[in-house]
């Protein structure tokens, strides 16, 4: 085995234990001593933090998850940024590690924030040779479907599935290499994977809502 080659090994290794990281589960815990995964929906995820501890825990979490899928990804651009296979791999690889982790039995979030981490590097760094501004179309879509629906509906998970099924599109309107549409339709299964329940929910009109505290008078 070449160094290369193990090198890649360890990259992809790194990536699934690095999206495994508890984020949700660290958080939560450390700042209210409990166990997220006995409030709210259960689920071990931003949005449940955000639900159950409010915003500022909520969006600390969501900013980690989103640097787990970022960083393994930038790794990528920078050691082989000609190894569109590892890319793949590697960007799968953080996504299954935050859906499935090791450090929590395998039952972890929805993959919204890594994907999102992801997209972000996918589009920040010149994997598809165009320039920025085109680059940078995808992401903004697809935060733009993300907002506008749970602003609209206030279910965030709807806003989640939303995105991932025009994540793919969108990446192909913007004609970014085939490698890339290809890894952006398997983050879209995970995702979609990993909201099978909400989506049973959101069919029975049980899936819970993020409403906005009234203020005490």
């Amino acid at each position: 085995m070449t160094v290369n080659l193990l090198f890649k090994i360890l990259l992809v290794v790194f990536a699934y234990l690095f999206g495994s990281f508890p984020t949700a589960f660290i958080i939560f815990k450390a700042r209210r001593g409990d166990d997220i995964r006995n409030h709210g929906s259960g689920n071990v995820g931003g949005t449940n933090v955000l639900r159950s501890a409010g915003p500022g825990l909520g969006t600390l979490t969501i900013i980690v998850d989103i640097l787990k899928g970022f960083i393994p990804v930038l790794l990528v651009y920078l050691f082989f940024p000609a190894s569109y296979i590892l890319y793949i791999i590697t960007s799968v690889s953080v996504l299954i590690g935050h859906v499935f982790p090791v450090f929590l039995k395998f039952k972890g979030g929805k993959g919204v924030s890594a994907v999102g981490g992801v997209i972000i590097a996918t589009c920040v760094l010149p994997f598809s040779g165009a320039n920025l501004i085109l680059r940078l179309v995808p992401a903004f879509v697809i935060v733009l479907t993300v907002l506008i629906i749970f602003f609209i509906t206030r279910i965030m998970s709807l806003g989640s599935i939303f995105a991932a099924i025009v994540s793919p599109m969108m990446f192909f309107i913007s004609r970014y290499d085939k490698y890339v549409i290809i890894a952006a339709v398997i983050w879209s299964i995970i995702v979609l994977i990993a909201h099978r329940e909400n989506i049973k929910r959101l069919f029975k009109g049980e899936e819970k809502k993020i409403l906005r505290k009234k203020k005490e008078e």
